[in-house]
């Protein structure tokens, strides 16, 4: 099967142009099952809200699992000087568009996943129900011309303090200033790169009550690879960080296919944390993610793809298929 670029191109704006944040992914699912049907493919909506769509091809079973949901914030939808803005353009509706047609015009052994809830809790991705695949390919933008092979964990923790009431006139700590204190403990190795620890406070209060003060904190650290925090809190939510090997048969597969279509590839290892981090222990197989797009747009009001590099990555991704049906 064969598509014309401008069908490819005005997919990916209709895709776009139906807003999508998290919890309110029904349109986009209904349009993705739609669209698959158009072009003879059967798809269904899942418990859970995730669009699948299995094709039996040759060589081994490939699961593309993209995302269809966004961050919230409505960003108008136009096609300027060869980009298409709109909120969900990068993270991830055009990687998610780069995965339907390599589905559609690939002869590979592919199983399509469009998954909810991905930038809040990952409903989707810990609720997938598919056979087991050989290998993963999660849609996020890491460049046409990239291939992302690690992610950071994520690790979110609770911490309360109570401390009796005392007079102000005393140098005594309450609970804010423990509060503060155990941050900077927590925040003292942070620093930049895939190695370091990095974080946030999510949310911070602290006041007084009648018999003492009384304090709440809840901070984000993005993990990497077997950290340990130096103090530990009420753990809310914990994701572990996940790093394939350069060697996996799956990165070189891509890094042929970067090259046979004229390109220099690279390999990324990012700071953040995706789908990727949940389905390749889930499964127990070896993940990449792969898609177009800047990463350093994602959840901005300047979220724009450019549209050569959307085209390119879908011929990439269908020549890492045709390498991976060789393994």
């Amino acid at each position: 099967m064969k598509i014309s670029e401008e069908e490819k191109i005005e997919f990916l704006k209709e895709l776009v142009s139906i807003y999508s944040p998290s919890g309110e992914e029904e349109k986009v699912a209904k349009f993705l099952v739609e669209s698959f049907e158009s072009f003879g493919v059967e798809a269904y909506i899942d418990g859970v809200g995730n669009v699948i769509a299995e094709k039996r091809g040759d060589g081994k079973r490939v699961l593309l699992a993209g995302h269809i949901d966004t961050v919230k914030g409505y960003i108008p939808v136009r096609i300027e000087d060869k980009y298409l803005w709109g909120r969900g353009s990068v993270d991830a509706k055009g990687p998610l568009a780069t995965f339907f047609f390599a589905f559609l015009e690939s002869k590979a052994n592919l199983i399509f996943a469009g998954l909810v809830d991905e930038e809040r809790y990952s409903i989707g991705a810990k609720n997938l129900d598919v056979p087991r695949p050989d290998f993963i390919i999660v849609g996020e933008p890491s460049g046409f011309d990239s291939v992302t092979i690690g992610y950071k964990g994520s690790l979110t923790m609770k911490f309360v303090e109570k401390v009796e009431k005392f007079h102000g006139s005393l140098s005594s700590k309450g609970a804010a200033e423990l509060l503060i204190e155990k941050w900077l403990e927590l925040s003292r190795d942070f620093g930049e790169g895939f190695d370091k620890p990095s974080g946030r406070i999510l949310r911070f209060e602290a006041y007084e009550r009648e018999f003492d003060f009384y304090g709440e904190m809840i901070v984000n650290i993005r993990t990497p690879l077997n950290y340990e925090p130096a103090i530990k809190g009420e753990i809310l939510d914990f994701v572990p960080a996940y790093e394939v090997s350069p060697r996996s048969p799956l990165v070189r597969a891509f890094v042929r296919a970067i090259r046979k279509n004229g390109i220099k590839p690279r390999l990324k290892k990012k700071s953040g944390t995706a789908d990727m981090n949940i389905l390749a222990p889930k499964f127990g197989v070896d993940a990449v993610a792969y898609g177009p797009g800047d990463s350093r747009l994602d959840h901005t009001p300047y979220e724009r793809l450019n549209l050569e590099e959307y085209l390119k990555a879908i011929e990439v991704l269908k020549t890492a298929l045709e390498e991976l049906k060789s393994i």
